[in-house]
Protein backbone atom coordinates (compact mmCIF):
# COMPACT_ATOMS: atom_id res chain seq x y z
CA UNK A 1 0.00 0.00 0.00
CA UNK A 2 2.56 2.06 0.70
CA UNK A 3 4.60 1.50 -2.18
CA UNK A 4 1.31 2.41 -4.12
CA UNK A 5 0.86 6.28 -2.52
CA UNK A 6 4.74 6.67 -3.12
CA UNK A 7 4.20 6.86 -6.94
CA UNK A 8 4.03 10.35 -8.21
CA UNK A 9 1.41 9.74 -11.06
CA UNK A 10 -1.61 8.73 -8.40
CA UNK A 11 -1.58 12.50 -7.51
CA UNK A 12 -2.49 13.86 -10.63
CA UNK A 13 -5.50 11.33 -10.57
CA UNK A 14 -8.31 13.64 -8.70
CA UNK A 15 -6.73 16.75 -11.04
CA UNK A 16 -7.67 14.26 -13.99
CA UNK A 17 -10.72 13.28 -12.85
CA UNK A 18 -12.05 16.65 -12.44
CA UNK A 19 -11.08 18.06 -15.73
CA UNK A 20 -12.31 15.03 -17.11
CA UNK A 21 -15.99 15.59 -15.55
CA UNK A 22 -15.86 19.39 -16.20
CA UNK A 23 -14.30 19.69 -19.35
CA UNK A 24 -13.93 16.61 -21.33
CA UNK A 25 -17.35 15.01 -19.91
CA UNK A 26 -19.20 18.07 -21.50
CA UNK A 27 -17.25 18.26 -24.75
CA UNK A 28 -18.48 14.58 -26.06
CA UNK A 29 -22.09 15.37 -24.88
CA UNK A 30 -22.51 18.26 -26.72
CA UNK A 31 -20.37 16.11 -29.81
CA UNK A 32 -22.98 13.61 -29.24
CA UNK A 33 -26.15 15.96 -29.24
CA UNK A 34 -24.94 18.23 -32.46
CA UNK A 35 -26.04 14.43 -33.92
CA UNK A 36 -29.24 14.90 -32.98
CA UNK A 37 -32.24 17.20 -33.57
CA UNK A 38 -34.64 18.11 -30.38
CA UNK A 39 -36.02 21.26 -28.57
CA UNK A 40 -34.57 22.27 -25.13
CA UNK A 41 -38.12 22.46 -24.20
CA UNK A 42 -40.55 19.94 -25.97
CA UNK A 43 -39.56 18.11 -29.31
CA UNK A 44 -37.41 14.61 -28.53
CA UNK A 45 -34.27 14.08 -29.57
CA UNK A 46 -34.47 12.50 -33.33
CA UNK A 47 -31.01 11.48 -35.23
CA UNK A 48 -30.11 13.49 -37.81
CA UNK A 49 -26.24 13.07 -37.87
CA UNK A 50 -24.40 15.84 -39.71
CA UNK A 51 -27.47 17.47 -40.95
CA UNK A 52 -26.97 20.48 -37.82
CA UNK A 53 -23.63 20.77 -39.26
CA UNK A 54 -24.92 21.23 -43.24
CA UNK A 55 -27.73 23.71 -41.84
CA UNK A 56 -25.09 25.86 -39.76
CA UNK A 57 -22.75 25.93 -42.52
CA UNK A 58 -25.52 26.99 -44.99
CA UNK A 59 -27.32 29.38 -42.79
CA UNK A 60 -27.06 32.85 -43.75
CA UNK A 61 -26.76 34.08 -40.84
CA UNK A 62 -24.23 32.10 -39.86
CA UNK A 63 -22.18 33.71 -43.02
CA UNK A 64 -23.19 36.92 -41.97
CA UNK A 65 -21.70 36.01 -38.40
CA UNK A 66 -18.54 34.42 -39.09
CA UNK A 67 -17.42 37.50 -41.05
CA UNK A 68 -18.94 40.12 -38.41
CA UNK A 69 -16.65 38.00 -35.71
CA UNK A 70 -13.54 38.51 -38.43
CA UNK A 71 -14.48 42.32 -38.90
CA UNK A 72 -14.66 42.30 -34.90
CA UNK A 73 -10.85 40.44 -34.89
CA UNK A 74 -9.57 42.96 -37.14
CA UNK A 75 -10.95 46.38 -35.85
CA UNK A 76 -10.61 45.50 -32.43
CA UNK A 77 -6.95 44.50 -32.71
CA UNK A 78 -5.26 48.13 -32.95
CA UNK A 79 -7.31 49.03 -29.50
CA UNK A 80 -5.91 45.63 -28.08
CA UNK A 81 -2.92 45.31 -29.58
CA UNK A 82 -1.27 48.27 -30.91
CA UNK A 83 -2.86 51.00 -28.25
CA UNK A 84 -2.06 49.60 -25.20
CA UNK A 85 1.75 48.54 -26.29
CA UNK A 86 1.95 51.87 -26.95
CA UNK A 87 0.57 53.32 -23.73
CA UNK A 88 2.45 50.57 -22.07
CA UNK A 89 6.06 51.68 -23.39
CA UNK A 90 5.24 55.67 -23.05
CA UNK A 91 4.17 55.01 -19.05
CA UNK A 92 7.22 53.23 -18.86
CA UNK A 93 10.03 55.83 -20.26
CA UNK A 94 8.61 58.99 -19.50
CA UNK A 95 5.70 58.42 -16.25
CA UNK A 96 8.22 59.00 -13.62
CA UNK A 97 6.11 59.19 -10.39
CA UNK A 98 3.18 59.04 -12.15
CA UNK A 99 3.26 55.44 -13.31
CA UNK A 100 1.27 53.91 -10.54
CA UNK A 101 -1.31 56.39 -11.50
CA UNK A 102 -1.80 55.82 -15.29
CA UNK A 103 -1.34 52.06 -14.66
CA UNK A 104 -4.24 52.30 -12.02
CA UNK A 105 -6.33 54.74 -14.73
CA UNK A 106 -6.24 52.61 -17.78
CA UNK A 107 -5.99 49.65 -15.59
CA UNK A 108 -9.94 50.10 -13.76
CA UNK A 109 -12.15 49.90 -17.06
CA UNK A 110 -11.30 46.27 -16.21
CA UNK A 111 -13.04 45.99 -13.21
CA UNK A 112 -16.31 47.24 -14.21
CA UNK A 113 -18.80 44.34 -14.99
CA UNK A 114 -19.13 44.50 -18.46
CA UNK A 115 -23.10 44.44 -18.02
CA UNK A 116 -22.30 47.90 -16.17
CA UNK A 117 -20.08 49.40 -18.46
CA UNK A 118 -22.47 48.99 -21.28
CA UNK A 119 -25.46 50.33 -20.19
CA UNK A 120 -23.07 53.19 -19.02
CA UNK A 121 -22.01 53.71 -22.50
CA UNK A 122 -26.01 53.14 -23.29
CA UNK A 123 -26.57 56.34 -21.67
CA UNK A 124 -23.15 58.19 -22.85
CA UNK A 125 -24.65 57.43 -26.74
CA UNK A 126 -28.15 58.11 -26.42
CA UNK A 127 -29.29 60.57 -28.80
CA UNK A 128 -31.40 62.93 -26.75
CA UNK A 129 -29.84 63.05 -23.00
CA UNK A 130 -26.04 61.23 -23.46
CA UNK A 131 -22.87 63.05 -23.01
CA UNK A 132 -22.14 63.24 -26.93
CA UNK A 133 -25.13 64.94 -27.67
CA UNK A 134 -23.43 68.67 -26.74
CA UNK A 135 -20.48 67.93 -28.17
CA UNK A 136 -22.15 67.28 -31.39
CA UNK A 137 -24.21 69.72 -31.51
CA UNK A 138 -21.53 72.60 -31.01
CA UNK A 139 -20.37 71.17 -34.28
CA UNK A 140 -23.36 71.31 -36.20
CA UNK A 141 -24.21 67.76 -36.36
CA UNK A 142 -27.69 66.79 -34.82
CA UNK A 143 -28.48 64.19 -32.68
CA UNK A 144 -26.87 60.64 -33.71
CA UNK A 145 -28.96 57.33 -32.81
CA UNK A 146 -25.41 54.99 -32.74
CA UNK A 147 -26.98 51.77 -32.53
CA UNK A 148 -29.51 52.09 -35.17
CA UNK A 149 -27.48 52.39 -37.99
CA UNK A 150 -25.72 49.06 -38.95
CA UNK A 151 -22.23 51.12 -39.38
CA UNK A 152 -22.27 53.20 -36.21
CA UNK A 153 -23.40 50.36 -34.67
CA UNK A 154 -20.55 48.26 -35.65
CA UNK A 155 -18.44 50.65 -34.43
CA UNK A 156 -19.96 51.41 -31.30
CA UNK A 157 -19.49 47.60 -29.94
CA UNK A 158 -15.97 47.79 -30.90
CA UNK A 159 -15.10 50.95 -29.28
CA UNK A 160 -16.87 49.79 -25.60
CA UNK A 161 -15.71 46.21 -26.15
CA UNK A 162 -12.07 47.94 -26.89
CA UNK A 163 -12.66 50.23 -24.13
CA UNK A 164 -12.24 47.41 -21.69
CA UNK A 165 -9.55 45.34 -23.17
CA UNK A 166 -7.17 47.92 -23.60
CA UNK A 167 -7.01 47.90 -20.06
CA UNK A 168 -6.12 44.05 -20.00
CA UNK A 169 -3.70 44.37 -22.73
CA UNK A 170 -2.06 47.14 -21.29
CA UNK A 171 -1.29 45.06 -17.97
CA UNK A 172 -0.02 42.39 -19.77
CA UNK A 173 2.32 44.24 -22.04
CA UNK A 174 3.15 46.70 -18.49
CA UNK A 175 4.17 43.18 -17.19
CA UNK A 176 6.40 42.42 -20.02
CA UNK A 177 8.26 45.81 -19.64
CA UNK A 178 8.91 44.65 -15.98
CA UNK A 179 11.20 41.54 -17.18
CA UNK A 180 13.26 43.68 -19.43
CA UNK A 181 16.43 43.89 -18.08
CA UNK A 182 17.63 47.33 -17.54
CA UNK A 183 21.23 46.54 -17.74
CA UNK A 184 20.24 46.27 -21.18
CA UNK A 185 19.08 49.24 -21.68
CA UNK A 186 21.88 51.31 -20.39
CA UNK A 187 24.40 48.90 -22.23
CA UNK A 188 22.63 50.71 -25.29
CA UNK A 189 22.51 53.85 -23.81
CA UNK A 190 26.24 53.87 -23.19
CA UNK A 191 26.67 52.59 -26.78
CA UNK A 192 25.15 56.00 -27.96
CA UNK A 193 21.90 54.28 -28.72
CA UNK A 194 19.05 56.59 -29.48
CA UNK A 195 15.48 56.28 -28.71
CA UNK A 196 14.59 55.23 -31.66
CA UNK A 197 17.17 53.10 -32.14
CA UNK A 198 16.41 51.62 -28.35
CA UNK A 199 12.69 51.45 -29.24
CA UNK A 200 12.73 49.47 -32.39
CA UNK A 201 15.61 46.76 -31.49
CA UNK A 202 15.89 46.79 -28.01
CA UNK A 203 12.07 46.96 -26.62
CA UNK A 204 10.08 45.57 -29.29
CA UNK A 205 12.02 42.00 -29.46
CA UNK A 206 12.27 42.02 -26.28
CA UNK A 207 8.28 42.66 -25.94
CA UNK A 208 7.56 39.43 -28.14
CA UNK A 209 6.44 37.10 -25.71
CA UNK A 210 3.64 39.97 -24.00
CA UNK A 211 2.87 40.54 -27.92
CA UNK A 212 2.54 36.92 -28.82
CA UNK A 213 0.40 36.58 -25.77
CA UNK A 214 -1.76 39.67 -26.45
CA UNK A 215 -2.64 38.59 -30.40
CA UNK A 216 -3.71 35.14 -29.66
CA UNK A 217 -5.36 36.13 -26.25
CA UNK A 218 -7.40 38.86 -29.37
CA UNK A 219 -7.96 36.09 -31.41
CA UNK A 220 -9.45 33.52 -29.15
CA UNK A 221 -11.39 36.32 -27.03
CA UNK A 222 -13.08 38.44 -29.05
CA UNK A 223 -15.94 36.76 -28.96
CA UNK A 224 -16.62 36.80 -25.15
CA UNK A 225 -15.14 40.58 -25.03
CA UNK A 226 -17.68 41.84 -27.32
CA UNK A 227 -20.56 39.26 -25.98
CA UNK A 228 -21.67 41.64 -23.41
CA UNK A 229 -21.71 44.25 -25.20
CA UNK A 230 -23.76 42.89 -27.96
CA UNK A 231 -26.39 41.50 -25.35
CA UNK A 232 -26.64 44.51 -23.71
CA UNK A 233 -26.69 47.54 -26.57
CA UNK A 234 -27.74 46.14 -29.97
CA UNK A 235 -29.09 42.15 -29.59
CA UNK A 236 -27.44 41.79 -32.74
CA UNK A 237 -29.18 44.05 -34.69
CA UNK A 238 -29.42 46.38 -36.58
CA UNK A 239 -30.21 43.66 -38.84
CA UNK A 240 -27.53 41.42 -37.77
CA UNK A 241 -24.91 43.89 -38.26
CA UNK A 242 -23.71 43.16 -35.06
CA UNK A 243 -23.84 39.70 -33.97
CA UNK A 244 -21.30 37.27 -34.19
CA UNK A 245 -20.95 33.52 -33.92
CA UNK A 246 -21.02 33.67 -29.94
CA UNK A 247 -24.26 35.80 -30.13
CA UNK A 248 -25.88 33.48 -32.83
CA UNK A 249 -24.86 30.49 -30.39
CA UNK A 250 -26.79 32.09 -27.55
CA UNK A 251 -29.69 33.12 -29.73
CA UNK A 252 -30.00 29.15 -31.26
CA UNK A 253 -29.68 27.64 -27.75
CA UNK A 254 -30.96 29.79 -25.41
CA UNK A 255 -33.58 32.57 -27.88
CA UNK A 256 -34.79 29.76 -30.12
CA UNK A 257 -34.20 26.31 -27.85
CA UNK A 258 -33.60 24.89 -31.39
CA UNK A 259 -30.60 22.82 -29.30
CA UNK A 260 -29.26 20.94 -32.37
CA UNK A 261 -27.46 23.18 -34.08
CA UNK A 262 -26.65 25.30 -31.15
CA UNK A 263 -24.56 22.01 -30.50
CA UNK A 264 -22.87 21.74 -33.50
CA UNK A 265 -21.95 25.48 -33.92
CA UNK A 266 -20.19 24.67 -30.38
CA UNK A 267 -18.47 22.22 -31.55
CA UNK A 268 -17.29 24.19 -34.80
CA UNK A 269 -15.81 27.23 -32.43
CA UNK A 270 -14.55 24.26 -30.33
CA UNK A 271 -12.26 23.09 -33.59
CA UNK A 272 -11.73 26.85 -34.75
CA UNK A 273 -9.98 27.18 -30.89
CA UNK A 274 -8.38 24.13 -31.17
CA UNK A 275 -6.88 24.97 -34.62
CA UNK A 276 -5.90 28.32 -33.37
CA UNK A 277 -4.10 26.60 -29.83
CA UNK A 278 -2.20 24.20 -32.36
CA UNK A 279 -1.02 27.39 -34.74
CA UNK A 280 0.41 28.57 -31.37
CA UNK A 281 2.29 25.94 -30.13
CA UNK A 282 3.61 25.33 -33.72
CA UNK A 283 4.77 29.02 -33.82
CA UNK A 284 5.80 28.98 -29.66
CA UNK A 285 7.67 26.21 -30.81
CA UNK A 286 9.36 27.26 -34.05
CA UNK A 287 10.40 31.01 -31.65
CA UNK A 288 11.80 28.74 -28.95
CA UNK A 289 13.92 26.71 -31.28
CA UNK A 290 15.76 30.22 -32.53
Amino acid sequence: MTSILARPALYVVPALVAVGLTIYGPLVAVTGLSLFDFNLTTKPPRWVGLDNYRAVVTAPEAGQALRTTIAYLVAITPLSVIAPGLAAIAVWRFAGRLTMFYRTVFFLPVLIPPAVGAVMWQWILNPVLGLTRVPLELIGIGPVNWLTDPTGAFATVTLVAGWKVFGLSFLLFTAGLTAIDGNVVDAARLDRAGERQLLWHIVLPLLRPATTVVVFATIVLVGPWTFGVIDALTQGGPAGATSHVYYLLYQLGFGYFDGGPAAALSVMIIIGFAAVAAVQVVFSGRRAAR
